[in-house]
């Protein structure tokens, strides 16, 4: 990452790691706040830009040592590059300023505002909020009202995409692990991708799937898995084969911050909407290639649950039922 800096830098600063500034030991809570929001999410994005955790610490460290970072040159180095963009972002949003239209609008390489949006995108509600400290409030339980709006959104999209599209809940989601799971992956990094493809397609294979339709599952299950690293820390791949049924569940988890009510039908119905410049085709493939989709959202994460018919597999079980 270091040569992707490069091509910002004007009078570069090489840091010595050493020389570690004083914290100052007189300042108001409020003013604690603000540094120890800006060096977490400082840290973050140097994380989604590939610095290791000892350039991380740093990033932390000299934000509790330093009042502001708005009177640097920005791009003299990359550590006040990123803690000059952890404040802005910061300030845009208490200017009530729309910060991913800001990040967007940036004169960025798209690797850099991809982190900014990753950042911000993920912990926006306990960063944003200036309460990092403080701890959060117990999840409380969903009034009436939300309750009939999550319904009204789950049958609507259900009608609109003829039964192939459905809200579940985080329990109904659970059960489509009971079945007998064949392949698990971790989803941390972009190289857990061919990672995690690879393992499936080599159980698949040895199910005797059909090759040109595990292809197309592969896909599927590549771009679910993409975007889970676009917008989440963490996720976890599980495939699950249900015998009495004939189908494949390819089940991906994440601690994102969830997907949107109000901009789910759009992300659902319309071919190529995104909200986001990175979200892709995501939803639009899963439709054309899987025979249900099920998603189960909350700001605590999601999980999509892509569900496969595996016809022959039915089909040889009859008939070998016949010629028995």
């Amino acid at each position: 990452m270091r040569r992707f800096f490069d091509q910002f830098k004007k009078n570069s600063v090489e840091i010595n790691q050493t020389e570690q500034p004083s914290l100052p030991v007189d300042e108001s809570y409020s003013e604690l706040i603000k540094k120890t929001n800006r060096g977490f999410l400082a840290k973050k994005i140097g994380q989604y830009l590939g610095l290791d955790s000892l350039e991380g610490d740093k990033l932390f460290y000299f934000s509790l040592s330093t009042s502001s970072f708005s009177h640097v040159t920005k791009y003299e180095d990359q550590h006040t590059t990123i803690l000059y963009f952890s404040e802005k972002m910061l300030d845009w949003y208490d200017q009530n300023l729309d910060v991913v239209e800001q990040i967007k609008n940036l004169n960025m390489s798209m690797i850099f505002q991809n982190a900014l949006l990753k950042a911000y995108e993920i912990h926006q509600k306990d960063l944003f909020s200036s309460k990092l400290l403080v701890n959060p409030p117990k999840k409380s339980q969903q009034s009436q009202e939300e309750k009939i709006e999550w319904k009204i959104y789950r049958d609507v999209m259900f009608s609109a995409t003829h039964g192939q599209f459905l809200l579940i809940t985080e329990n109904e989601a659970a059960s489509y692990k009971k079945g007998n799971i064949f392949c698990e992956g971790i989803i941390k990094e972009s190289s857990d991708i061919p990672i995690n493809r690879n393992m499936a397609k080599e159980s698949l294979e040895k199910m005797g799937i059909n090759k040109a339709k595990m292809m197309s599952w592969l896909l599927v299950l590549s771009e679910a898995i993409t975007n889970t690293i676009k917008h989440a820390e963490n996720g976890k791949m599980t495939l699950v084969e249900n015998h009495r049924t004939n189908e494949i569940y390819f089940i991906i988890e994440d601690n994102g911050p969830g997907f949107s009510l109000e901009d789910l039908p759009k992300k659902i119905l319309l071919e190529g909407y995104s909200t986001k410049r990175s979200m892709g085709q995501g939803f639009t493939l899963m439709r054309k290639m899987a025979n249900k989709i099920l998603l189960s959202t909350s700001p605590s994460g999601s999980t999509i649950i892509l569900i496969f018919v595996d016809r022959e597999a039915k089909v040889g079980r009859v008939n070998e039922e016949s010629s028995a």
